[in-house]
């Protein structure tokens, strides 16, 4: 009986320790650093490529830095081919990094163009002129071995409209009119092997922020997993996946530091309400090395703008060899 019992134990430990770890996770975060050598900036794009995380473009930059630590930064180009923007897109997709659509300058001069890279320094053309319109603060994704890109702002106002591509080059309208309202600074993110679209900004003559949450498994048929979550509506925010819940982190909206999960989008958790770095929206996300990282964006006033660099992780429990056999 005793030795029952402390085998008993000892099997919900190891449990117990992975629980305590993951619940760190988006609550406790790190400065990677507080002032990259690349310019300070917001509508930057982040993904992970060729075992580094990358940032691309951003305030009207044409740039493409990587990093293996998210503190020593490489500088691959300085002036890629295409125009220099912000709020645009980028996916890793074949093997290549790729920047899509944004707008370039101060005066909206908005893109519909495709480019694609597997260096970050040498990049080529898929298209210069997509179907869809030119457009910024749109959301992509890569699904079902497809290039999406979802919503954002043309010239004629915020759309609802969802297109795929297989090569960058062609293609193809999903829908034109998704059942979501027309949005802009929204995120998309793919979890449970479906698209999720989550909240974003509804403008009606003033900014409207979202609180809503939809998925699909083929971009045309959308269900609203929730019309209101816990968390403030806002727009300019980050989604990521990680550890097998969805991310909402940041945002221009009432909280600008906190950090959301959920593992299903219709319950939502706050890990922290106030991350210790600054709030602010714009940035961008990516999960690199067992990390959710956030890098760069915009504060509270015009100008300021961020070019730091913070992650969360699990911490890693070692447990004593002779605690967890009797």
């Amino acid at each position: 009986m005793i030795r029952c019992w402390r085998t008993c134990c000892f099997c919900f430990l190891p449990v117990s320790l992975c629980l305590s770890a993951s619940a760190q996770l988006g609550r406790s975060w790190t400065q990677a650093t507080a002032a990259a050598p690349w310019l300070p900036r917001d509508g930057l794009a982040s993904v992970v490529h060729d075992g580094r995380i990358w940032i691309v473009s951003g305030r009207d930059q044409n740039d493409a830095w990587y990093s293996s630590d998210g503190t020593s930064w490489v500088l691959a180009t300085a002036s890629a081919p295409w125009s220099g923007r912000r709020r645009h897109t980028s996916v890793v997709f074949h093997g290549q990094i790729w920047v899509i659509g944004g707008n370039a300058g101060n005066v909206p001069s908005l893109k519909n163009d495709v480019w694609y890279s597997s260096d970050g320094l040498r990049w080529t053309s898929s298209t210069l002129s997509a179907p869809w319109s030119a457009r910024m603060a749109h959301s992509s994704v890569v699904y079902n071995d497809k290039i999406w890109v979802i919503g954002g702002s043309d010239d004629t106002g915020y759309k609802n409209d969802v297109w795929y591509s297989s090569d960058g080059t062609h293609w193809t309208s999903a829908a034109l009119s998704a059942p979501w309202s027309t949005r802009a600074g929204h995120t998309s993110v793919v979890f449970d092997g479906k698209i999720w679209v989550i909240g974003g900004n509804h403008y009606q003559q003033a900014d409207f922020p979202l609180s809503d949450v939809w998925y699909s498994s083929d971009g045309v048929t959308w269900t609203s997993a929730t019309l209101a979550v816990p968390w403030l509506p806002r727009f300019g925010h980050t989604s990521v996946a990680c550890d097998g819940k969805m991310w909402v982190i940041g945002g221009h909206s009432l909280a600008g530091s906190d950090v959301w999960y959920s593992s299903d989008g219709v319950y939502w958790t706050s890990a922290t309400l106030a991350a210790p770095w600054p709030a602010r929206y714009d940035h961008s996300s990516a999960v690199y090395g067992e990390r959710i990282w956030i890098v760069g964006g915009r504060g509270g006033t015009m100008s300021d703008y961020k070019n730091d660099a913070w992650y969360s992780a699990m911490p890693t429990q070692h447990v004593p060899s002779w605690r967890l056999y009797p």
